[in-house]
């Protein structure tokens, strides 16, 4: 009788001697290496397999379906308190605020601020339907996506906004100061005016207005032209410009530590 290592497939051994016969061994041998064999694995040294061991895999979580995806999967809903009028909320931590509303020649009908919307030179001009948001604290804007040069100085484009409009997705525009909302709720702020009744829209509900679609997501606001697969996402770290018909977003600025002022 010969001690050699295993050849079965299937049989681990591990710190243990196995048992193999030649291939013309009498039937007395044969029964001795299987009484050998039987008590090897009484004695834990010969592995048994079980059918399947080794080859099950824990699937991969999911990818996270991106923003344009998830507005179109989140619940429709109003704002709590919502009075009627335009279509605007806050989110529950009040940092960001957003708008269902028009603009003309590049000037916005913003009821948080004052504005040249109504301005009679405007007047021919056509009227387009957009959302804007505007932020407490923000992240800068990439240069890739600064699109003013802010009457030649380039000095001043600040974070801190978002506007989409039906074909058109920017952050940021040419400012002095803080935003509407950064000035009502952030640090020092005070709220009053519309920003003070400005109603909440619930984490993960969606409002829908003029052909856009806007929820709080994860943590902060996603925005979308639903048919044209256009947005963003902004939050106090980040945000992204989302292209149409693309899973990627459009550009993506990372986490800051302190909002742009």
């Amino acid at each position: 009788m010969l001690l050699t290592k295993p050849r079965m497939p299937g049989f681990a051994v591990s710190g243990c001697a196995a048992v193999s016969g030649r291939a013309a061994v009498s039937r007395r041998a044969a029964a001795g290496i299987m009484a050998v064999a039987a008590s090897l694995a009484l004695a834990g040294c010969i592995t048994v397999p079980v059918p399947g061991a080794g080859t099950s895999t824990t699937p991969a979580p999911a990818a996270a379906k991106d923003y344009v995806e998830r507005l179109k999967a989140a619940p429709a809903g109003k704002p709590a308190d919502q009075q009627g009028g335009r279509a605007q909320f806050v989110t529950k931590d009040r940092n960001i605020a957003c708008v269902f509303t028009s603009s003309r020649a590049g000037n916005l009908d913003q009821p948080w601020e004052a504005n040249n919307y109504a301005d009679t030179a405007n007047a021919k001009a056509p009227t387009v339907p957009v959302v804007n948001c505007e932020l407490a604290a923000y992240p800068a804007p990439v240069a890739a996506d600064v699109t003013d040069t802010c009457s030649g100085t380039h000095i001043g484009y600040l974070g801190g906004t978002a506007l989409l409009s039906p074909a058109a997705v920017s952050y940021g525009g040419c400012r002095s100061g803080p935003t509407a909302v950064e000035a009502a709720f952030g640090p020092g702020g005070t709220a009053n005016g519309t920003l003070s009744r400005i109603p909440v829209l619930a984490a993960g509900t969606a409002m829908d207005s003029l052909g856009y679609r806007c929820a709080p997501l994860d943590d902060g606001v996603a925005c979308a032209n639903l048919a044209a697969g256009i947005g963003f996402f902004v939050s106090a770290g980040s945000y992204e410009l989302l292209k149409p018909g693309s899973n990627a977003p459009a550009s993506t600025a990372p986490a800051s530590t302190a909002p742009a002022r």
